[in-house]
C-alpha cells in the first residue's frame, strides 16, 4: 500500500512539475515577445520624436520668415539664390504696402501636421491602454489558473489520504 501511494504520489509531482516547466517555458516565450514589442515601440517613438524636432525646427523657421515681412531663410546655405536681384514685393495699390504670401495657407498646413501628430500621439496611447490591460488580463487568468491547480492538487492530497 506504502508503495502505491508512494508511485501515485511520484507520477502526481511528475505530472505538475512537468506542467510547472510548459508554464516557465511559455512565461519565457511571452517575456522575449514583450521585449521585442518595447524594442518596437521605443524605435517607433524615437522616430515619431524625430519627426517632431523637425516640424517644430520647420515652424519655427517659417515664423521667423512671417516676422521678415515673407523672407525664407535658405535651409541650405551652398543652395544657389536662383531669385538674386529680383525686385522686391510691390505695395498693394490699395493698402499701400508690399502683398505677402499666403500665410493663412501655411498656417493649416501646420495645423493639419500638428493635429495629425496628436492624432497618433492618441492611438499610441490608446494601443499601450490596449496592451497594457491585456496584460492585466493575461496575469489575472493565470492567476486564476494557478488557483484552480493549487485546488485540484490540494483535493487530490485529501482523496490520497
Amino acid at each position: 500500500l506504502l508503495m502505491i501511494v508512494a508511485t501515485v504520489l511520484s507520477l502526481c509531482l511528475n505530472a505538475y512539475q512537468f506542467k510547472l516547466h510548459s508554464e516557465w517555458e511559455a512565461d519565457r516565450h511571452s517575456v522575449e515577445e514583450c521585449r521585442t514589442e518595447m524594442h518596437k515601440m521605443e524605435t517607433h517613438m524615437n522616430d515619431k520624436e524625430t519627426a517632431n524636432t523637425n516640424v517644430e525646427k520647420e515652424v519655427t523657421r517659417l515664423r521667423r520668415a512671417i516676422q521678415k515681412e515673407g523672407v525664407t531663410e535658405d535651409p541650405h546655405p551652398d543652395h544657389e539664390d536662383h531669385h538674386a536681384g529680383d525686385t522686391p514685393p510691390t505695395p498693394h495699390p490699395e493698402q499701400n504696402y508690399p502683398t505677402r504670401p499666403n500665410h493663412q495657407q501655411l498656417e493649416e498646413q501646420q495645423r493639419q501636421q500638428l493635429d495629425e501628430q496628436r492624432q497618433e500621439e492618441e492611438q499610441r496611447k490608446q494601443q499601450e491602454e490596449l496592451q497594457r490591460d491585456q496584460e492585466t488580463q493575461r496575469q489575472q487568468e493565470e492567476q486564476q489558473r494557478q488557483l484552480e491547480e493549487q485546488q485540484r492538487q490540494e483535493q487530490m492530497k485529501v482523496e490520497a489520504q
